[in-house]
This record gives C-alpha cells, structure tokens and sequence, in this order.
C-alpha cells in the first residue's frame, strides 16, 4: 500500500506531495465559489527541476494554474 507524503507546503498557496514516485501540485484557489484546489501532477522535466531547484521551478506553473484553473484538475472544497 502506497502512501502519500507531504514534501512541502506555504499554507494556502501550494501543497506538494508524493506518491509511489509521482509528484502532485496542489494550488487552493478561493474563486470561483465554493473554492477548488487545482491540482497538477508534475512532468517528468518538472521533478526534475524542482528537485534540483526548489519551489522556485514552479513558481510559473504556480502562477499558470491560478489563472488557467480550467485547464486543470479541479476539487471542490464542497
């Protein structure tokens, strides 16, 4: 059984964990209502750069995923 684990977090701002080697982006987003978290699990190119670099080789991705919310995955805080 595969466990989920929190790798990093700057409370309403971005969540990342892993997850049997997957790294997921977790952006909590007020609006629209009732409030999502938009989710992104990073590419291969991706972890890469943020293993070597920190949360600075997301900040783009960060800043897209707030913007461009509908292209991504979105949770309800419903």
């Amino acid at each position: 059984m595969s466990k989920r684990k929190l790798l990093e977090q700057k409370d309403w701002e971005y969540y990342i964990s892993e997850e049997n080697g997957t790294i997921e982006l977790s952006v909590p987003i007020p609006k629209p209502s009732p409030g999502f978290d938009i989710i992104h699990i990073l590419t291969r190119l991706e972890k890469e750069q943020y293993l070597h670099l920190g949360i600075q080789a997301l900040e783009d991705r960060i800043e897209d995923m707030k913007v461009n919310f509908s292209n991504y995955k979105m949770n309800s805080w419903r």
